[in-house]
């Protein structure tokens, strides 16, 4: 198994793991019961694939590091677990209004892997995922159903996301098909979620609250963690 006590932890991604205006996300919980140095280089309104200047109004919206950049621009110092997410701000935003979902590659050579895509850009995630760290256990969070992305993308970018980390042997901590929140229902929104960091709780379902990660993330996380 993973030994978390004490552990040293990357965390990459977006929102939901570096914790919206709370600054609470979904691994916080788990790392301060084991204890662990836990590095967040997840940021606000990351995507899987990269942002190009076209992409926003506003330029600053285009400097958010992709999860492929985090990496590069991470501690090459190996720590002793990662554990990443990434779909939510490319389906809010991105597919398939400005990028495909893509296909996924026959081998793993990245020169093949097409960053305008949603798995292309995946690709390149698990490939300098495991170039930079290649003994470091990682695992992928996919986040819970939310009203924030259609029901049918949703269900898309999950099974794409899974596929992609089943190619490259990366474990799935599956919230959205296992974690039993779905803030699509009024009351989880109401109950689990914020908006702004003044009120943390009626949000629209995206961003979980203190309680909303520590009640439906963390045990899914420990259980998965102990299994490996």
């Amino acid at each position: 198994m993973v030994k978390l006590d004490g552990a040293t932890l990357y965390g990459f991604g977006d929102s939901l793991v570096r914790g919206h205006e709370l600054d609470y996300g979904m691994l916080d919980d788990l790392a301060a019961r084991h204890g662990m140095r836990y590095v967040k280089y997840a940021q606000n309104g990351a995507t899987v694939v990269p942002t190009r200047p076209s992409d926003h109004t506003w330029p600053s919206d285009n400097d958010v590091p992709d999860v492929a950049r985090q990496l590069r621009d991470a501690d090459p110092a190996a720590p002793d677990l990662i554990v990443f997410d990434g779909l939510t701000n490319d389906g809010a935003s991105y597919v398939p209004a400005l990028r495909a979902l893509g296909t996924l590659t026959a081998g793993y050579d990245a020169a093949a892997f097409d960053p305008n895509t949603y798995l292309g850009a995946f690709e390149c995630v698990l490939a300098t995922l495991r170039a930079k760290y290649p003994l470091t256990p990682a695992f992928f969070v996919a986040p819970h159903h939310m009203p924030l992305i259609a029901p049918a993308l949703q269900d898309q970018l999950h099974a794409a996301a899974r596929a992609a980390c089943a190619k490259w042997a990366i474990p799935v901590v599956d919230v959205y098909r296992e974690g039993q929140i779905n803030t699509c229902l009024p009351e989880m929104a109401r109950r689990f979620s914020y908006n702004s960091g003044k009120v943390p709780h009626d949000g629209d379902g995206t961003h979980l609250n203190q309680a909303g990660y520590q009640r439906f993330y963390t045990p899914l996380l420990d259980w998965k963690l102990a299994q490996a």
